[in-house]
């Protein structure tokens, strides 16, 4: 039964390898050659080639950078991440503009500030905070 259950687990692996045709394409590198800035393709069966997914990395090979991408542009939830591949920050964008929350971390997990965006512009009440978790300031971002 095992061997059934592997066996089918390979052929399902397979033919969702053959119908998602995903390639990356490095964008940029950097000095030493390692790639920075990704762009990820899925290829239809009639070759045409529609970017999905923006990756930016470190040198060393972590993950910096992550999100998706429709209509060529940022659209949906991007991550960032710390060398250390602790989260950096999240935050939204609609047709490539930034839109909705955004949130930073401290390397040890805890929010660093909070806000939102309307369009690309910082709107509200924005929550910063020290490394324990431990509110600092306000600033209403609508007062500028």
């Amino acid at each position: 039964m095992k061997k059934l259950l592997f066996a089918l687990f390979i052929f399902a692996a397979l033919s969702s390898c053959e119908r998602t045709n995903i390639y990356e394409d490095i964008i940029t590198k950097h000095e030493d050659g390692s790639r920075k800035e990704v762009r990820y393709y899925r290829i239809d069966k009639d070759g045409n080639k529609t970017c999905i997914r923006e990756t930016w990395y470190y040198m060393e090979g972590m993950k910096h950078l992550d999100g998706p991408i429709v209509n060529d542009k940022r659209n949906g939830r991007f991550e960032s991440y710390y060398k250390s591949g602790n989260l950096l920050s999240t935050g939204d964008f609609v047709d490539g503009i930034r839109n909705g929350e955004a949130v930073v971390y401290h390397e040890n997990g805890n929010i660093h500030y909070v806000g939102n965006y309307e369009n690309g512009k910082e709107v509200g009440i924005w929550k910063f905070y020290d490394e324990e978790g431990k509110l600092l300031k306000e600033v209403n971002r609508d007062l500028r």
